[in-house]
């Protein structure tokens, strides 16, 4: 009796060790690694078809996706938001939206709640996957709250014939656009906190809307930076309540290369693509500035978007100011070195990696 009272005590353990071995395995599986793959989008080259590469290691290796798809024939790409490894949104001019819920294997247009084809969409930020802001030419917003199936075009006296190059979602109620006054070079900001019912202008003292806005990055619903001409951005530190002026000496130029792109890895440390093949870091706000060197690859480059996976693993894009070509280039090491990775025969624009 005794024996088989120990045969069933061992067998009890065995049962559940083998149902914690089973909850570890669910558990890992429910939390997945997130993935390296990031997207990269520029103009149409020779082949007639808009730019679209992609990489599943981080940018190491790229692969082009979307060529010989009508939805992107003739198209210049310029901006590009990857909601998750099979779902990325890209806008570009003659009004394009475009998307895949494949990984890219295919690409689908889709209509633009305004019917205008000599509309450029330059901008996208999207919200929890379902809440989508686009911006470009001609005033243009257009929003969806229901990931796409169904849009609406924001119309404001406020935005009305300005360039609205840049958009950024800091919540379901509070966007933030960029720009300037259409064929000028001078700057516009203007914000909204009830999801695109009002509009408000801000305008920055000792009028640092001389020159033009490109963009707007956030840490969180505080912090926040809007960046553009001639090494020029504003700071908030406060919601938007406060903003203070600032401009990074030394980028190259006349009075400043412009800053093209900034990314936001937390309150304290911010990422840039400059023209000039410049790219530069701040650890403390903007106090200090550090150049990361001259971007490898070929010269003469405007790097225009930057995206990063974490404070080590980040991708630029650029394009030529001469001709219809560009290059990615990568670190690996928080931007001790730069790698090119490859050269275009395109501009390239912007690059996403899944958000």
């Amino acid at each position: 009796m005794k024996a088989i009272k120990n045969c069933g005590l061992l067998i009890s353990v065995l049962l559940l060790t083998t149902l914690l071995i089973l909850s570890g395995c669910k558990k890992d599986k429910e939390d997945p690694i997130k993935k390296k793959y990031v997207w990269a989008v520029g103009s149409a080259d020779s082949t007639g078809f808009g730019t679209i590469y992609f990489s599943d290691n981080g940018g190491d290796h790229w692969v082009r996706q979307g060529e010989g798809a009508a939805s992107i024939q003739g198209v210049n790409l310029f901006d590009v938001w990857a909601v998750d490894e099979n779902t990325v949104w890209v806008v570009g001019d003659k009004n394009v939206i475009i998307k895949t819920t494949d990984g890219g294997i295919t690409w689908n247009r889709i209509a633009a709640p305004s019917k205008r084809s000599e509309v450029g969409l330059s901008s996208i930020s999207i919200i929890n996957a379902t809440n989508i802001w686009i911006s470009g030419s001609g005033g243009t917003v257009y929003n969806s709250t229901d990931g796409g199936n169904s849009w609406n075009s924001v119309h404001s006296d406020v935005l009305v014939n300005n360039y609205l190059q840049g958009i950024h979602a800091i919540d379901h109620n509070i966007i933030y656009v960029t720009g300037g006054p259409t064929m000028t070079s001078t700057g516009f900001i203007a914000r909204t906190i009830d999801a695109g019912i009002t509009w408000d202008s801000i305008v920055p003292a000792d009028n640092f809307n001389k020159n033009r806005w490109i963009g707007v990055t956030s840490s969180n619903a505080s912090n926040i930076v809007i960046y553009g001409g001639r090494s020029h951005y504003i700071y908030s530190a406060d919601g938007g309540h406060s903003w203070t002026n600032d401009s990074i000496e030394g980028t190259g130029g006349t009075g400043g290369a412009d800053i093209n792109c900034l990314k936001m890895l937390d309150s304290q440390t911010w990422w840039g693509a400059f023209d000039y093949d410049g790219i530069y870091e701040t650890k403390d706000a903007g106090t200090n500035w550090l150049s990361q060197g001259s971007a490898p690859g070929p010269k003469g480059m405007w790097l225009v978007g930057i995206d990063y996976f974490d404070n080590q693993l980040s991708v630029i894009v650029g394009e030529s100011s001469m001709s219809n070509t560009g290059k990615i280039i990568k670190t690996a090491n928080g931007g001790q070195l730069w790698e090119l990775k490859l050269e275009t025969h395109a501009q390239m624009h912007k690059v996403s990696f899944i958000k």
